[in-house]
């Protein structure tokens, strides 16, 4: 018992050193993908919908996905500032940008993705209001982004 905790401890300690401050995104990120996964399988057998492996081997792969851009948005916030300054350019902006930017919109997906499982499973658990306000911001960063795309054509042309 006491080499578990050790153990435990040892682990607890490289992961914390090594997340830095992407502990908190990681974490979130993680426990959306969980409760996406959890909630799937309740609407799908709340349904009547078998389970298979062919669905879950896709599912598996859109969630590692998720991570993969995840990671690229960390690997963003060291690599763009490195070479910016490399060319002595200075940015005004420190910290986990990209990452937090994409963890926030993976967690907020899911979180749709959430609340459409539940709703499968028992339409009338879930008040109409959240699932109208997760689906609010996630067209509101849509439309931002695609606003920002055009801006950046035009200004290309």
């Amino acid at each position: 018992m006491e080499k578990m905790k050790w153990l435990s401890s040892i682990i607890c300690g490289l992961l914390s050193a090594f997340t830095k401050q992407y502990g908190m995104i990681i974490a979130f990120v993680s426990m959306a993908v969980v409760f996406d996964w959890i909630t799937g399988i309740i609407g799908e057998k709340a349904v009547g919908h078998p389970i298979t492996s062919k669905k879950g081997t896709i599912g598996f792969w859109k969630k590692m996905a998720l991570f993969a851009g995840l990671f690229f948005g960390f690997f963003l916030d060291y690599f763009i500032p490195y070479a910016l300054t490399k060319i002595n350019i200075n940015l005004p902006i420190t910290g986990a940008v990209f990452g937090m930017i994409i963890g926030c919109y993976i967690v907020i997906n899911e979180c749709i993705s959430i609340c459409e499982n539940i709703y499968k499973a028992n339409p009338t658990i879930l008040p109409q209001w959240v699932v109208k306000f997760l689906e609010n911001t996630r067209d509101q960063i849509d439309k931002e982004r695609e606003e920002k795309d055009h801006e950046d054509n035009r200004k290309r042309n």
